[in-house]
């Protein structure tokens, strides 16, 4: 169904009198920035004078449908929206360039007047073709639908993939299987300490049974743990050391992107740590049972 104009506003707004910047992402950042404020003064330096907008949609009949939009409509949306009236919230933006080319894949939350009002994701073409180097909105498609919007977490995807590590080896120490491998993707694979320990998740799951349903899972602490991420990605990664049964021990772990605002584990290796002063005894008690 086709919105009013005021609500196609959603993917852009203006700054004040700012010319189009020097990254793309700090680009759109401006743009949104604007749409809060209301204010369309220096838009126009934002976009590409060949810049196109389009959305998709999907009609009554189940078809999907492009539809043409107008930048001089839209601005003049804008410009008659009280300030904060419009807020586009955005769940991440995942960027990629090539040359004087970058594209822009932003999940976003629309509020209008303090409600969430639609959701759905940008896709956004930005150039760097002017003298001055300067990246400027080249296309932007949006989709756009009123069901399923979530609100846009306020915490940074580290601490988000940090307290989904915490969490996932609590549910281990509390026994509660359906909350521990929830917290896994369906592909995810489990490497253990014994050779032979390579598992998918469903053949963890399957040796792990026994264990969750006695109520006597394992219970693993971390004392130490570094996340790495790129904003860009939707993959990450994180080794930590464990406070274990075995001694300490080290994790290492993928995680992956599988929502708005959520992230599951798809690969961990669980090894012991040996100090360098023991390891000659270590490899005599391994190699004795051969």
């Amino acid at each position: 169904m086709r919105l009013p104009y005021l609500l196609l506003v959603v993917l852009l707004f203006p700054i004040h009198a700012l010319r189009a910047q020097d990254a793309p992402g700090t680009t759109l950042q401006r743009l949104f920035d604007g749409m809060r404020r209301a204010d369309t003064a220096g838009m126009s330096a934002l976009f590409h004078p060949e810049a196109s907008l389009h959305s998709v949609s999907t009609d009554s009949a189940g078809q999907t449908r492009v539809q043409t939009g107008d930048i001089a409509q839209w601005l003049n949306g804008i410009a008659r929206s009280p300030a904060g009236a419009l807020d586009e919230q955005l769940h991440f933006t995942s960027l990629r360039t090539d040359g004087g080319l970058a594209t822009a894949w932003t999940p976003y939350t629309f509020v209008l007047n303090g409600d969430v009002h639609h959701c759905g994701t940008n896709s956004f073409h930005l150039v760097q073709d002017d003298a001055q180097g300067h990246w400027r909105i080249l296309n932007v498609v949006d989709t756009r639908r009123t069901t399923g919007c979530a609100p846009v977490y306020t915490s940074s995807a580290v601490r988000q993939i940090e307290q989904l590590a915490t969490e996932w080896h609590r549910a281990a120490a509390r026994a509660d299987s359906a909350a521990y491998f929830s917290r896994m993707t369906e592909d995810a694979i489990y490497i253990g300490t014994d050779p032979g320990e390579h598992w998918t998740r469903e053949a963890f799951a399957e040796f792990a049974a026994p264990y969750f349903a006695a109520g006597k899972a394992w219970d693993f602490t971390a004392t130490e743990r570094h996340i790495f991420y790129d904003e860009n990605d939707n993959l990450a990664y994180f080794d930590e050391l464990l406070d274990t049964w075995m001694g300490p021990c080290r994790g290492t772990a993928i995680v992956r992107r599988t929502g708005n605002n959520e992230w599951k584990i798809v690969h961990y290796t669980l090894s012991l740590t040996i100090p360098n002063e023991r390891m000659d005894n270590v490899i005599s008690v391994i190699g004795a049972g051969k």
